[in-house]
């Protein structure tokens, strides 16, 4: 294991699961769609973001190159954040991620995809994602999976509102849970759209179309 870390305080961790229930709040807007015809219902969309301005960062690749979020602009961003070493959630974000890419085709070149680590105490930095190179796991062809030190990440998952909570084995410290789920970025750098990971992976397709304006 790379690096040790001292366990948070109770006051951190209460304002991390804080932050995770202002999320469970802002889910009760969520936008929803109505699927007509007998026996219709309301089909999950995401939650809008208001297009404001999304936060930046400079973070570094697993090239070793050092990324902000403005070097997307032009492009959509999908953005999660992501265990480099999970093996439950985060190999199947990975999968949707991968997919997502897949079924853009030609229009892959127009998102980027991008990953913000939550284990810096695991996660090394300007190294690929642990996972991404375990049998069976599938990740996208090209995307960045963004690592840093702790005092470099927590402003980005702060900013974002993203909990991560971390644990000790041992002397070290690890990601024991973090909030899953996409963010959307417009090619203008306004975040448009949260919407979970675990979605119809249709849906988060077309709302990808939708922001980055591809049509279709």
């Amino acid at each position: 294991m790379r690096g040790s870390a001292a366990p948070r305080s109770s006051a951190s961790r209460a304002l991390g699961w804080l932050r995770r229930a202002a999320w469970a709040a802002l889910a009760a807007f969520a936008l929803l769609t109505w699927q007509g015809g007998a026996g219709g219902a309301y089909a999950y969309e995401g939650t809008d973001l208001g297009g404001v301005p999304a936060p930046d960062f400079a973070l570094t690749n697993q090239e070793g190159e050092r990324v902000t979020l403005a070097d997307y602009r032009g492009r959509a961003v999908l953005l999660t954040f992501l265990d480099g070493h999970c093996k439950d959630v985060c190999p199947e974000t990975l999968r949707t991620m991968a997919e997502l890419e897949a079924r853009l085709g030609r229009d892959a070149a127009r998102v980027a995809f991008v990953a913000v680590s939550v284990d810096p105490w695991l996660d090394a930095v300007g190294r690929p994602a642990f996972i991404a190179s375990q049998p069976g796991n599938v990740a996208p062809r090209a995307w960045d999976f963004l690592t840093g030190t702790e005092a470099e990440l927590k402003p980005v998952w702060d900013a974002y509102h993203v909990a991560v909570v971390e644990e000790l084995v041992g002397r070290y410290g690890v990601n024991g849970e973090h909030d899953t789920g996409f963010f959307l970025i417009d090619p203008a750098g306004r975040e448009r759209l949260y919407i979970e990971s675990d979605a119809d992976p249709g849906t988060i397709l077309r709302q990808i179309r939708r922001v980055a304006e591809l049509g279709g």
